[in-house]
């Protein structure tokens, strides 16, 4: 077929490409005759989609598709009751919102299994290593609906206990039929693997995490005062994350299931957002400071200039990476705010908030501001989405790093992106704020 450039939305959803062929568009709904589906779609586009919205017009991501090729692992089940640890882990899914799947996470491993579930420990694992435990974990799935969470029965109820336990916990599930060996990968959320439908879930073998207890018995408590609280009093945001996704806070006929894709921005958002309350009225930093880190194929530059608080996010994925399989050169996707925030969402997606989460952290614990600019190359081997934990622990990594100290910001922006190999006219293409500060003169260097 031959391709054009016409670009169009139907029924909410932007197109772009050729016509689908007529023995598809029979199966459609009524309305839906004209949709669109791209053979080929450019790497600009899967950049901006990242599965998520599937602009391509696919029912499923074919990049996605193609990841579950290289999965070799799954836990052995068959209908009837599958024992095992949680480590604890509980997912709920988006799909048929409001009525959505929930349940545990489960391996068939006695032991070792709090690490499956840990994003916060798997900075110096492999690539392989996470997958493979990952897809170790079996997800149980039972269907309910997103205001179950304000009168919890005991399938939700259980849940919860599970989701507030402090170490792993021995589970048990009655399932309904052999799972189903499809490895799921996002851009947001950690790999996850086979699942299976089940009737009952039977959890014991742990205590509860008093921080979390407080906010899950306080119905009075709203639900971004409960994720703020369990931050200070030093939970994890990984499982603050779970907490908020499986409806454990806020007011109780206000409480609400929130998809696990949903939840892990939400909550890097509010506690980013609460320590940019702080970071606006410290004192500004008295230099420009680059910093460099290495992980998991991927380049990241970070630069803090003496200037009120502002963030830029910039990724530039080089061919051969996850949303840029066939393009001849590199694709960047960025955007930042200013001293006031920001009210419409980064086009970047859920790794925006994650960096931003690191970098008010940084500023928040040295008791400082600044303007934050972070870039990141993805080279060619980061084949699989792995979810925004990576961009968040490996800043959070950056930032405790010693940095290279500069008087002039000019030689600073030099310095950063001849760490990468993307060339700086390039970034500027899309990393405007670190442009501007290129360009922009200040009463100093009159001085």
């Amino acid at each position: 077929m031959a391709h054009t450039n016409k670009e169009f939305e139907i029924m909410g959803k932007r197109f772009f490409g050729d016509l689908i062929p007529p023995e598809v568009a029979d199966g459609l709904p009524e309305g839906t005759k004209s949709l669109r589906i791209i053979e080929s779609p450019s790497a600009q586009m899967c950049l901006q989609c990242r599965a998520a919205k599937l602009l391509c017009g696919r029912p499923r991501c074919p990049i996605l598709v193609r990841a579950t090729q290289y999965v070799v692992r799954s836990p052995r089940a068959s209908r009837g009751m599958f024992s095992g640890t949680s480590p604890p882990g509980v997912f709920v899914g988006r799909t048929g919102y409001p009525k959505i799947s929930v349940g545990p996470l489960v391996s068939a491993d006695l032991t070792g299994v709090e690490l499956a579930d840990s994003p916060e420990a798997w900075l110096n694992l492999s690539m392989a290593d996470i997958i493979g435990f990952r897809y170790s974990l079996l997800r149980g799935r039972t269907y309910l609906r997103v205001d179950a969470a304000a009168e919890p029965g005991r399938s939700l109820g259980a849940l919860h206990e599970l989701a507030l336990a402090t170490k792993p916990v021995s589970t048990e599930l009655e399932i309904l039929s052999s799972p189903s060996f499809s490895m799921m990968f996002s851009e947001d959320v950690q790999p996850i693997g086979p699942s299976a439908s089940y009737r009952a879930l039977r959890a014991s073998g742990s205590t509860s995490d008093g921080r979390i207890e407080r906010v899950y018995y306080d119905t009075d408590l709203k639900a971004e005062e409960a994720v703020t609280g369990m931050y200070s009093s030093g939970v994890e945001v990984s499982r603050i994350q779970k907490a908020f996704s499986i409806g454990m806070t806020g007011l109780k006929q206000k409480r609400r299931l929130v998809p696990t894709r949903w939840s892990i921005t939400a909550v890097d958002s509010i506690l980013s957002n609460y320590l940019m309350d702080k970071v606006r009225t410290n004192p500004v930093v008295n230099e420009t400071r680059v910093y460099i880190y290495e992980h998991m194929e991927s380049t990241y530059v970070g630069y803090i200039f003496p200037r009120r608080w502002s963030f830029e996010w910039v990724e530039g994925w080089q061919p051969n990476t996850v949303w840029n399989v066939g393009g001849a050169a590199p694709e960047l996707i960025g955007d930042s705010e200013g001293f006031q925030g920001r009210s419409s969402y980064a086009e970047p997606g859920g790794c925006y908030y994650s960096a931003r989460l690191a970098a008010a952290e940084s500023l928040s614990r040295e008791g400082r501001a600044g303007a934050v600019v972070l870039l990141r190359e993805i080279h060619p081997g980061y084949i699989i989405p792995l979810g925004v934990w990576t961009v968040r622990e490996a800043l959070r990594e950056l930032f405790r790093k010693e940095p290279v100290r500069y008087s002039n910001e000019s030689e600073a922006i030099s310095y950063g992106v001849s760490r990468t190999s993307i060339p700086k006219a390039v970034w500027f293409r899309k990393a405007r704020l670190l442009a501007e500060i290129q360009n922009q003169r200040k009463l100093t260097d009159f001085s």
